[in-house]
Parts: C-alpha cells; sequence; structure tokens
C-alpha cells in the first residue's frame, strides 16, 4: 500500500494520511477486518512523527472507519463497510460537476464528452 505525504500541501499531516486511507477503504484496497501497519512502523516508512499517524488513526477510530483490536492493532471496521462503499460517489462527484461545466462552457455536448471520457478510460 502506497501512502505518501506532501509537505508543499497545506492540508495538515494527519488529514493527508487519513484522506489517502479512507480511499483506500473506499475502493475496498483495504477490506473490513484487514490490519494496519502499526504507528510505528507507518511513521518510519513515511518519514513522519508517530503523533501524526496517532493523531490520524484516532480520528478514524472516532469517524467509525478503524477499530482497535487486541493483540491486532488498528484494523478496518466491520461496522458501515457498505456505506464507506458508497461514498465513492462522493468522492468523484465534484470532478464530474467540473468536467461537465468546463464541457458546457467549450460547447461539447454529452455524447462528444461521453466519446472523450470513454476514449481515455481506454489508454
Amino acid at each position: 500500500m502506497e501512502l505518501s505525504i506532501h509537505s508543499q500541501d497545506p492540508t495538515p499531516k494527519y488529514l493527508q494520511l487519513a484522506s489517502q486511507l479512507q480511499r483506500r477503504m473506499i475502493s475496498a484496497e483495504l477490506a473490513p477486518g484487514q490490519a494496519l501497519p502499526s504507528v510505528r512502523n507507518l511513521a518510519r516508512n513515511l518519514g513522519i512523527n508517530p503523533m501524526t499517524v496517532s493523531r490520524c488513526y484516532q480520528l478514524l477510530v472516532e469517524t467509525g472507519w478503524l477499530e482497535r483490536r487486541r493483540g491486532i492493532g488498528m484494523v478496518v471496521a466491520r461496522e458501515g463497510a457498505r456505506e464507506r462503499w458508497k461514498q465513492r460517489n462522493s468522492c468523484i462527484s465534484p470532478s464530474i460537476h467540473s468536467l461537465i461545466a468546463e464541457a458546457k462552457e467549450l460547447g461539447m455536448g454529452r455524447s462528444e464528452l461521453l466519446a472523450l471520457v470513454m476514449g481515455e478510460w481506454q489508454e
């Protein structure tokens, strides 16, 4: 699992990390019940302070994305997996709305835009 922190991004590091983990849970790259790396290991791999990872994990526990398991550590929460799956659409919707608005501004029709998207998807 590739995760990265961008120091030029004004978003706090723990939120960058939380967002990346949420996207991986939504896409099912991280499945319900799957263990996450320990705080120390993930911090070492990313070159960040362990408190940053701890804060991220705590946020994800509080919001229902992760749960603590004795003897295992942090795992993807089993409860709410269906709702997280539905959130995929909310992740991409703003980009779609922006794309449609731009296409309309350029005078593109629906079928022209769909053909362009399908062509890009093929590549």
